[in-house]
């Protein structure tokens, strides 16, 4: 089980993840993950317009977004509700984010992702997000909300940014009948895996 923020995020992630993830490990309780039903926007105003609800379709083979908040639809220049991943996305980056979200619900398991991303200007935008799993309390996970936080970046000079790069990955198993069976942390950098 998540029982800290601190089990999955870095002390420099935004303060805004940090009360995300104490939002949704409150919503759980004692359960493994909350149920979609226990997300109450009244409760998260601040969070609202980066928050993303993704439906998992078929068990996982696909995801298709019931909503997003107006931070999140900008940066991808219109609404997702009703999207697929494939719709967004290289399918090169489309497949690491199948991947990952399918590991999220199928563990189920939370991870922390912090990358940076070219723009159409030239400029490069950092992502800081959490992706968190959604289901009934002795089911299988059938949602993911997630929160992302855009920062704009100006670096001097150099070579430009032509695909997203991943700085850092953490990952936090909630134990169950997936492959993890227990709790564990695995962070991965540039450098690889970490197993703690």
């Amino acid at each position: 089980m998540l029982r800290s923020p601190d089990d999955l995020l870095p002390a420099s992630a935004p303060k805004d993840l940090h009360r995300f993830c104490a939002y949704w490990i409150g919503r759980a309780g004692a359960r493994r993950m909350p149920a979609f039903e226990d997300i109450d926007p009244v409760d998260i105003p601040w969070a609202l317009s980066r928050l993303y609800l993704v439906r998992a379709v078929d068990g996982g083979r696909d995801f298709v977004y019931r909503l997003a908040g107006e931070a999140i639809n900008l940066r991808y220049a219109g609404s997702l509700t009703g999207r697929r991943i494939g719709d967004l996305f290289q399918p090169g980056s489309a497949e690491t984010i199948l991947e990952r979200w399918r590991r999220v619900i199928g563990e189920p398991a939370a991870y922390y992702v912090d990358s940076e991303h070219p723009t159409s200007t030239g400029t490069r935008v950092r992502g800081r997000r959490v992706v968190l799993p959604l289901g009934p309390a002795e089911g299988p996970a059938d949602h993911i909300i997630g929160m992302t936080l855009f920062e704009a970046l100006s670096y001097p000079a150099g070579p430009a940014l032509t695909a997203a790069e991943t700085l850092e990955v953490r990952w936090v198993g909630l134990g169950g009948a997936g492959r993890e069976g227990g709790w564990r942390r695995w962070w991965m950098k540039p450098t690889g895996f970490t197993n703690l």
